[in-house]
């Protein structure tokens, strides 16, 4: 590869991909995965958490030495409020708009492909506020997962991290998705009710805010959990 590729920087013999060759990856990873959650739900898969959390997985072991490989939000979200210097905020900014558009450009996708959308509600008798309690608790877990596996510098370079993330996505699927269909991403959230909207019109948005908005809460109790358990390694230099 020659040194002056403008989308490959080479820094303490390291290869840094450009900005934009990141931005582009958050948003292929996040698409991928949205499409996959539109698919299982729209077809039935009763294999949903696995397919879910496998796509969530490959893409995490394709795109990680890119982007990092949020493909969520929340998780942008959680390591920039980590407070470590990990991710510029102008950066983490770029990734929740690549993650969104890959999320909105995957709710397009599945509903041209299957002529119509589903309803991300809460499931059953559950309520509201049982939603919003079990989508923060496992954004938290997914989050906390995230920040101890593949942003700690004990754990630099290990290899199990994907596995690690995707199988904590399967663990909330089965667990919270008779719940809340268990969403964890706000990218999920928005291209999932998006076509939903363009289908039954905007009351069909009354749960956008809850799906939306709670991952980051879970994201901020991530961080403070990390915080906690880190801060003798994490923090020592900062």
């Amino acid at each position: 590869m020659p040194a002056d590729n403008d989308d490959i920087i080479f820094l303490n013999g390291k290869v840094s991909h450009s900005h934009w060759c990141k931005y582009l990856a958050e948003f292929v990873g996040t698409y991928f995965l949205v499409l996959t959650v539109g698919c299982c739900v729209l077809t039935g898969s009763i294999g949903a958490a696995i397919s879910i959390g496998s796509i969530l997985m490959v893409m995490i072991y394709a795109l990680g030495s890119v982007s990092g490989a949020h493909f969520n939000p929340a998780v942008t979200v959680a390591i920039l409020l980590s407070a470590r210097r990990l991710l510029e905020w102008t950066d983490a900014l770029a990734y929740i708009i690549s993650q969104l558009l890959g999320g909105l450009c995957a709710g397009i996708t599945y509903r041209a492909l299957f002529g119509m959308a589903f309803t991300l509600e809460p499931v059953g008798h559950h309520t509201a506020i049982a939603a919003a309690v079990v989508e923060v608790i496992y954004t938290m877990a997914l989050c906390y997962v995230v920040l101890n596996v593949a942003t700690t510098q004990k754990q630099d370079g290990n290899n199990y991290f994907g596995l690690a993330i995707g199988f904590t996505v399967v663990s909330a699927a089965l667990a919270i998705g008779g719940v809340s269909g268990c969403c964890l991403n706000p990218a999920v959230a928005l291209g999932t009710m998006a076509v939903q909207a363009f289908d039954m019109g905007m009351p069909s948005m009354q749960f956008f805010p809850l799906y939306f908005l709670c991952p980051y809460v879970g994201s901020a109790f991530a961080c403070a959990a990390f915080y906690g358990v880190q801060k003798a390694d994490e923090y020592r230099t900062n």
